[in-house]
């Protein structure tokens, strides 16, 4: 790596990490609230309650998951990767979220510098080092590696396994194929989507091998060994119903695929608007366009192509969740990057090369400027009283005591009190104090029903942003 290398992804990694500092400190309760406050909830409760990564357990003991009952709080979806890192960081820091998003961030960082690495074994050092500067400051991606989600983690690991990968067909050293196992596994047991992008690792593999990749058994060894992990852990799972929540609807809820809407979410909506703005879909598609080099061969459009067949088989997921896009980024970048390359390489036979730079540039600007627009509401702490709430909790009722913490299921008020609980009412008052939750917080201050409550019930302590009650059975229905 040349000296010029060096300094500018150190420059982008400075610029990386300070764009990532912008509200940092943002309690849980930001966009994707929900999903942030259950991934951090189980983080929180292997510090609380020690440390078993085999039975996760996050706050909500409610049945909005899947329809069962959850009192045992289990938390199975993605093997607690990223939970289990971020309780590291905790049991030395104490629990903070500013922690955790810093390791968010710091995990990007990371698969910043990978992106470099992977894309010059391909392509010219510009081209590497444009990629890693888009995957650095797209503000999408700015955004959700701050935020406390396993998506960019899954992304880290990804990149390793190409890189790790990569070398193994070089050199057919027996660490890069045990470091590919590795990563393999960590990415798909962070997210099992991470299975979708195997395909360009098939095109190398046929790409090195040819026909004989059939006799190849070490191939066969590492994609087995890659998958029985995950594979385990979804039989070791299926012991606990209660804690799987429903995914099939991510799937084609409504027979969205293929429709309409499914194309203008996903192109308009999301990549010509919300993660590449319309100026960086243009740069985007200019780098699709054209031809590859004879190093690069169609590896990145195999790449591309395991992001297309993603999003349509979870294209519903895909609608509905814009952090599902998550893993697009890398080969977004890289597309980006070939695109902004050529405009700044314009051939001066039929194009005039100061344009090219100029439009180039303006192209870049345009994008991150509207990117920013698009993703700055993000930050905002959605409903500010869910903290003040939360606070007033777990400062005034019992350190043992569960709690209803009623935000129309989303989590994120639940996990500002500090206690287990329900963020939704799913069943009879009367049934909540029977199974021994007696305590009721609301932000509805004005809703006719929690007025009813508040002048029957036990007033823990009541503001004009939330009440706090202690109910009884005789105070229900009055």
């Amino acid at each position: 790596m040349r000296k010029i290398e060096i300094i500018l992804i150190a420059a982008i990694l400075v610029i990386g990490l300070a764009v990532r500092l912008y509200k940092i400190d943002r309690p849980v309760a930001d966009w994707h609230s929900w999903r942030q406050a259950d991934t951090a909830a189980v983080a929180r409760n292997f510090i609380k309650e020690g440390y078993n990564p085999f039975i996760p357990r996050y706050d909500d003991m409610s049945s909005q998951a899947n329809g069962l009952d959850n009192p045992n709080r289990y938390r199975f979806v993605e093997f607690p990767v990223y939970n289990s890192i971020i309780a590291a960081v905790w049991s030395i820091t104490g629990i903070n979220d500013a922690m955790a998003r810093l390791v968010t961030v710091f995990i990007t960082l990371g698969s910043t510098g990978l992106l470099y690495l992977v894309v010059r074994n391909f392509s010219d050092w510009q081209t590497a080092t444009i990629s890693a500067f888009f995957f650095a400051i797209i503000p999408y991606n700015v955004f959700y590696s701050s935020a406390i989600l396993p998506g960019p983690l899954m992304v880290f690991f990804l990149l390793a396994l190409y890189l790790s990968f990569v070398n193994w067909l070089k050199e057919q050293k027996l660490i890069f194929a045990l470091f590919s196992v590795l990563f393999a596994n960590l990415a798909i047991l962070t997210w099992p989507i991470a299975i979708f992008f195997s395909l360009p690792l098939f095109y190398l593999a046929v790409d090195r091998f040819g026909k004989d990749i059939l006799k190849k058994p070490s191939l066969f060894i590492i994609a087995f060994l890659s998958i029985v992990p995950f594979i385990a852990w979804r039989v070791w799972m299926s012991q606990f119903p209660e804690g799987i929540p429903n995914w099939q609807f991510l799937l084609n809820e409504g027979n969205i695929r293929f429709r309409g809407a499914f194309f203008r979410w996903l192109i308009v909506e999301r990549l010509g608007g919300l993660i590449l703005s319309v100026t960086g879909f243009a740069v985007f598609a200019l780098g699709v366009l054209i031809k590859p080099k004879s190093k690069e061969k169609l590896f990145y459009h195999f790449w591309l192509g395991s992001l297309l067949l993603y999003f349509i088989v979870f294209a519903s997921g895909n609608v509905r969740h814009d952090y599902y896009q998550v893993p697009a980024i890398p080969i977004l970048a890289v597309f980006l990057a070939k695109g902004a390359g050529f405009l700044f390489k314009l051939p001066s036979e039929y194009f005039l090369p100061v344009v090219g730079k100029i439009t180039a540039i303006l192209l870049i600007i345009f994008t991150l400027a509207f990117g920013f627009f698009e993703v700055r509401g993000f930050y905002w702490v959605n409903n500010p009283a869910i903290i003040e709430a939360g606070k007033a909790v777990d400062k005034l009722i019992p350190k043992d005591a569960t709690v209803i913490a009623s935000y129309q299921g989303d989590a994120a008020f639940l996990y500002q009190t500090n206690r287990h609980g329900y963020p939704v009412v799913d069943r009879p008052l009367e049934q909540f104090i029977k199974e021994g939750t007696e305590y009721f917080a609301s932000i509805d201050v004005d809703d006719e029903g929690i007025k009813s409550l508040s002048a029957h019930c036990d007033v823990v302590e009541k503001t004009e942003k939330y009440v706090i009650l202690k109910l009884f059975t005789e105070c229900i229905g009055k």
